[in-house]
């Protein structure tokens, strides 16, 4: 005979003075062996069952319906193998994966677009003013033996003056541009060495703004930011070019300059050629020095783009 309990579905063989249910505290029922519940008259006369020396074992199987169906047979519909009149180039890619370095140009591509576009106007605006100084000069050589109509003088005159003006102006433009180029591009390459910018805003302003000051401040700023990276080494090379660079273009525009003031404090015919004739070198040196710079300014720290080592890719056929 088995005890057998209503509520937690469980049964074990029959024990003498065993009413409650260990689980649920529920009474339990006597069942024979023809599955049958013994009345409660006859199990108190119940016979006790022989001890049995194995230890007791409560079975425990879930109810009907807490019971989990059987998943569904999933069929797969037999398809094509594909075919391909190319080669496919998707997941072919050479591109390797992206650093913190080579992702500067990505973080900030607004700010290096416009600086290259802004180069690339002042290189035009300086030529012009280049090309108007050079009429100018050629008019005065020729007016020392023939003279020249009046109408002439007037033209070449504005126009240097109205060139002149879009050079100084474009020059100024580019100089913002390379300010708001060169704050952020700092920022990210010590971010991407986990450091701050050790230099406040204002100092880094001044540095890379003020005339003459930023023939030492603007390569320093940059060579600051290239010794936070991993490629230092080529980065100061490529700096210490285009400071040089610049410095020989500030020294054209320092004399260029002193020639002007002098043939503004000077009568002389002579002196005013001269200032003619060194401004416009000064001008085509700035020119040719705006367009060469513009695409070698955005890419010196991080290196040239399109020059790197081509990868081997090996793909499973």
């Amino acid at each position: 005979m088995l005890d057998v309990c209503p509520n937690c579905r469980i049964q074990a063989p029959h024990r003498e003075g065993r009413g409650m249910c260990p689980r649920c505290g529920g009474r339990l029922m006597l069942v024979d062996e023809q599955g049958r519940v013994v009345p409660a008259q006859q199990q108190r006369n119940a016979t006790p069952p022989r001890p049995q020396r194995v230890p007791l074992r409560w079975v425990a199987d879930r109810p009907v319906e807490a019971r989990p169906t059987s998943a569904p047979v999933r069929v797969v519909e037999a398809r094509p193998t594909p075919f391909y009149r190319f080669i496919p180039r998707w997941g072919l890619s050479d591109v390797p994966p992206v650093t913190a370095q080579e992702g500067l140009e990505r973080e900030t591509p607004d700010v290096s677009e416009t600086l290259s576009r802004t180069l690339r106007l002042t290189s035009y605006m300086l030529a012009a003013a280049a090309v108007a100084h050079l009429i100018r000069y050629l008019i005065a050589v020729v007016n020392r033996s023939t003279p020249i109509p009046m109408w002439l003088d007037l033209l070449s005159g504005a126009a240097v003056l109205v060139f002149g003006v879009f050079a100084f102006v474009a020059m100024l433009v580019s100089l913002v541009a390379f300010v708001r180029w060169l704050i952020p591009t700092r920022a990210e390459m010590y971010r991407a060495a986990d450091r701050r910018d050790p230099r406040p805003t204002r100092n880094r302003i001044l540095l890379a703004a003020l005339p003459l000051v930023n023939v030492v401040g603007a390569p320093l700023l940059l060579t600051e930011a290239a010794l936070s990276g991993d490629r230092a080494e080529s980065a100061v090379d490529r700096i210490k070019r285009l400071g040089l660079a610049w410095a020989l273009v500030n020294v054209a525009a320092l004399v260029a300059v002193g020639y002007r003031i002098a043939a503004w404090t000077s009568d002389s015919v002579q002196v005013s050629a001269d200032a003619l004739a060194v401004v416009t070198f000064s001008l085509a040196v700035s020119a040719v020095f705006a367009h060469w710079v513009g695409p070698r300014l955005i890419t010196v720290l991080t290196g040239p783009i399109g020059r790197g080592e081509s990868q081997r890719r090996l793909v499973v056929a």
